[in-house]
């Protein structure tokens, strides 16, 4: 089947967001205010037909997971609520505005005051807000920019979800705001907030770019990839990240400087080396975590006593990233892999896991005895996709010399390159609903019949050990690897 274009969910009431009874702004046009206390920045009011509009994707056909929920959640912000608050990202490289709820604070029913007032302050104004609901990123390629692409963020989640994979990868859905409207509460405010600041110079050109492609969409380059197909809306991706950075335990030294050098830091990592080790499982990782710790600053990061399973489910998150990496053509992975703490345990022959908030096991899980590990969690996952962008999993060659892998990974990976080699249901879905140009789908489909090939050749060679099957980790038994077959 072919799946549809993508359905509207409109803002509306989930969440207690929107409050009809509210009196009206004290701030006209739902901007900043009469005057921007950063840079003194006049705030004009935008008479706007027809608001923000979210989508939700559906699920790729034939997927293992298929929930919506999350992303649903992310359509259900009511941007006229006096109680939401959008800031523009003030730091890093890449352009985006943070959205947040004020209800139960201070700030409840002025978020053009908060606007005004405590967007400047960067990162700390989410300390001010009840919680913040999304991140908004839109794509941005300029010649003195960062690289964004929105359509990567929205193919790694779903695509994560298809195949089944144990890293968490955040939901994204798709945002479209109209264009005078993002310009004049969130554009001109970010370049405002940006100007010389050497620190930010980047950001300050791309919230610039974003200005001059909002303003005058006829006369820039960037106009087709970042506004909608009439030229009324920008539109991107809503999401929402958690997690905290690794350390070189799992992101490397990055000793060697940004690129390829980084890039083959990474594939000294624990992780990575056990996956090219062919002894037994519990050898292999003695070994890989003895070679990682001949640096000393590896050594420093990933200290003796490390637990075998958590290098174990490393490396069986380390594959997944790495497929996933050289399948949509990611450059900018290496010192941007995230972690959380969660519990883990067997229960119905199967492995499930929580958030570990202390390091006491809960006591309802105390009969599944389970343990302690830091979880991958793989939030910037924007340049990816564009043609343009250099695909460094495959420059470095992180998928040969591979010893060791997870049976289901392999059977999802191959399904899918044989609905792609037949342009089946999958590849007509990605096509027709996540806007990417044919040439983009075309390298996709490309690398994923190498990956095909690498691992189909790799399994007949018998190359292959099949012991990073999650149960067998988190249950520290020996994985069962009679029904593993090469063909598919």
């Amino acid at each position: 089947m072919v799946v549809g274009l993508v359905a509207h969910c409109h803002n509306h009431t989930a969440h207690g967001y929107r409050n009809d009874a509210m009196k009206p702004d004290m701030y006209p046009g739902r901007l900043f205010g009469s005057l921007l206390l950063a840079g003194g920045l006049l705030a004009s009011s935008q008479g706007v037909a027809s608001g923000p509009q979210c989508s939700t994707l559906p699920p790729l056909p034939g997927g293992i997971t298929t929930e919506t929920v999350e992303s649903d959640t992310l359509c259900n912000i009511d941007f006229s609520s006096t109680s939401v608050a959008i800031c523009p990202k003030t730091w890093s490289t890449s352009p985006a505005a943070l959205i947040y709820d004020l209800r139960d604070t201070s700030w409840a029913g002025k978020s053009g005051e908060f606007e005004a007032q405590v967007c400047p302050r960067g990162r700390k104004a989410r300390d001010e807000a009840r919680a913040e609901l999304a991140v908004f990123k839109h794509s941005m390629n300029g010649r003195d920019t960062s690289a964004t692409y929105a359509p990567s963020s929205l193919l790694y989640a779903d695509l994560a979800r298809w195949l089944g994979l144990r890293i968490y990868i955040p939901v994204a859905a798709l945002q479209e705001f109209p264009r005078m409207w993002y310009l004049e509460r969130v554009a001109r405010y970010g370049e405002a907030l940006t100007a010389d600041k050497s620190s930010v110079r980047m950001l300050h050109a791309a919230w610039q770019a974003t200005v001059n492609t909002l303003s005058q969409p006829d006369d820039s380059t960037m106009a087709t990839e970042m506004l909608s197909g009439d030229g009324a809306s920008l539109w991107g991706v809503n999401l929402l990240f958690t997690g905290k950075r690794y350390g070189p335990e799992v992101n490397g030294t990055r000793a060697s400087g940004w690129g390829k050098g980084q890039n083959r830091d990474f594939q000294q990592t624990a992780p990575f080396l056990l996956l090219r080790h062919d002894q037994p499982l519990s050898e292999a990782t003695r070994l890989a975590i003895n070679e990682a710790r001949t640096n000393s600053e590896m050594a420093q990061a990933l200290p003796e006593d490390i637990a075998a399973q958590q290098v174990q489910w490393w490396a069986s998150e380390v594959i997944e990233i790495v497929l996933l990496d050289y399948l949509l053509g990611q450059q900018d992975r290496i010192g941007n892999i995230d972690y959380q703490w969660r519990w883990f345990w067997v229960e119905d022959q199967k492995v499930s896991s929580r958030p570990a908030k202390t390091a006491q096991a809960p006591a309802d899980l105390a009969v599944y005895k389970p343990i302690r590990l830091r979880a991958t969690w793989l939030n910037d996952n924007d340049a990816g996709v564009r043609t343009s962008y250099a695909n460094f999993s495959r420059l470095t060659g992180m998928l040969d010399g591979l010893r060791r892998f997870d049976p289901m990974l392999y059977t999802r990976i191959r399904l899918l390159s044989r609905d792609f080699a037949a342009q089946g249901p999958v590849y007509q879905a990605i096509r027709d609903n996540y806007r990417i140009r044919s040439k983009e789908l075309e390298k996709i489909a490309t690398r994923l019949a190498e990956i095909d090939t690498k691992l189909s050749a790799a399994c007949k060679a018998g190359e292959l050990r099949w012991d990073l099957d999650a149960t067998a980790i988190i249950s520290a038994a020996k994985a069962d690897t009679a029904a593993v077959t090469c063909d598919i």
